[in-house]
């Protein structure tokens, strides 16, 4: 056997994993194989699941209850904040050159800082956008607000006053 097939054979192994938190489909309480890598250094890092042995899944069975309904609660705040936070407009004012086009573009920081000024702690990491925005005018931005619940949200861009 090669060394790279025993690599590959490594790489291909699966996991049965408990999730204790919503990970993308994957629900609370969930039982699925995974792979190996992806439960390592995500999953357990993050304590979303655990490995699903015999003695694991007797525990979580009878916290398991307390769990979903922790995990309903979470998703049930995420989506009143995705209600708020989907009815905010924002508007920020950019430097822009001759031909009405931006100097760099709009970042999520940036969207970040007019959504704190509006009282939401929202990571800038969790803003997305569609494609880049260069241009003034009316876009749109993705917020991921966590456990499955996400939200647009409206970017007015206007140009700075000189």
């Amino acid at each position: 056997m090669t060394e790279r097939s025993v690599n590959n054979r490594r790489e291909n192994t699966m996991v049965k994993v408990i999730f204790l938190e919503n990970v993308e489909t994957n629900k609370v309480g969930d039982v699925k194989n995974v792979p190996d890598g992806y439960a390592r250094n995500f999953l357990f890092r993050k304590n979303l699941a655990v490995i699903a042995t015999d003695e694991e899944i007797k525990k979580i069975e009878s916290k398991l209850a307390k769990i979903k309904k922790e995990e309903e609660r979470k998703v049930s705040e995420a989506e009143k904040l995705a209600e708020k936070v989907g009815k905010a407009k924002i508007t920020l004012e950019m430097q822009i050159g001759d031909e009405g086009k931006l100097y760099g573009s709009v970042t999520n920081k940036d969207v970040a800082e007019k959504l704190a000024d509006k009282g939401f702690d929202i990571d800038r990491h969790s803003i997305e956008f569609p494609e880049s925005i260069r241009e003034t005018g009316e876009h749109i931005a993705h917020v991921k607000l966590g456990h499955g619940v996400s939200t647009d949200i409206e970017i007015e861009v206007k140009p700075a006053a000189k």
